[in-house]
């Protein structure tokens, strides 16, 4: 009589072993994503838009959780300054990712790579000068990554579809960006103007960011609605950037404006710069 409950016993532990392991499995890249978020990141409040950021502890860059979410990525026909090759439309899913509050700071650079700029020199200026593999060495250096173009313009339209995160004038362009017309003929710190709709600042102007993305002409063409996160590819090494920069026209700051790069490993310019990503 004393065996069945033993057996009842050890069926119990047999079968919450098992559930365990299942559950695992099943949950497995979630508990790991989940550990290494804890394990690099120091959480923070959450920001004024209520969206959480995060310190990045090695390199001291803030992030800020951006909800995955559905945007049509390009720009309208009618869009004033629009460019062929923003279109056409597509509406695409992204899944929700961290991305850095503030382009990449001089003093940031500096703190990983041990490489100072030697023109427009400013501690929380961002770091120019960069090519598409610079930003690429230091993202692997802090398992980090560069977002992609899909994931940039929906951070930077932060759920607007107007010509600029703020609107469509240059007045409110002003509001948020260091361009031709303000920027002095140089760069300005960052964080100096006001953030969009998910606490971000300088997605216009200021520096010109890469991306992770090869730059190909016809790359909404060959995207299907609804497509989940998706990365344009290409034989190339020329990568896409976005944003504009402080020398820039305001019709070259648009959310939808895309920039085609130069070769890698063969030139670069002082407003060349980058904000990272950490994909969940």
């Amino acid at each position: 009589m004393k065996s069945k409950p033993r057996k009842l016993a050890l069926l119990i532990i047999a079968s919450l072993c098992l559930i365990t392991v299942i559950t695992t499995t099943i949950y497995w890249e979630s508990i790991v994503t989940w550990y290494v978020l804890q394990r690099d990141f120091k959480a923070l409040k959450t920001n004024e838009q209520g969206l959480p950021e995060y310190e990045h502890k090695l390199t001291g860059i803030i992030f800020v959780k951006v909800p995955g979410g559905s945007f049509k990525m390009g720009s309208p026909g009618i869009e004033t300054g629009r460019l062929n090759h923003e279109g056409p439309q597509k509406s695409v899913k992204l899944s929700s990712f961290l991305i850095a509050k503030y382009e990449v700071s001089q003093k940031q650079w500096e703190k990983i790579t041990g490489k100072r700029q030697h023109k427009f020199v400013g501690e929380t200026f961002p770091r120019g000068y960069l090519l598409w593999e610079d930003c690429k060495n230091f993202c692997d250096k802090t398992s980090l990554s560069l977002p992609t173009e899909a994931q940039w313009e929906y951070a930077c339209r932060s759920g607007s579809d107007t010509l600029y995160s703020n609107g469509s004038t240059k007045e409110e362009l002003k509001k948020i960006a260091w361009f031709r017309e303000n920027s002095r003929g140089g760069p300005n710190p960052i964080g100096m103007k006001g953030p969009n709709q998910f606490g971000l600042h300088d997605m216009h102007g200021n520096a010109l960011e890469w991306c992770a993305d090869k730059y190909v002409t016809d790359y909404y063409r060959r995207l299907e609605d609804g497509e989940l996160n998706p990365k344009a590819t290409a034989k190339h090494d020329i990568h896409a950037m976005r944003g504009g920069a402080w020398l820039f026209g305001a019709e070259n700051l648009r959310s939808a404006w895309r920039y085609s790069g130069f070769k890698l490993k063969t030139q670069t310019r002082a407003y060349f710069g980058f904000r990272p990503v950490w994909n969940f």
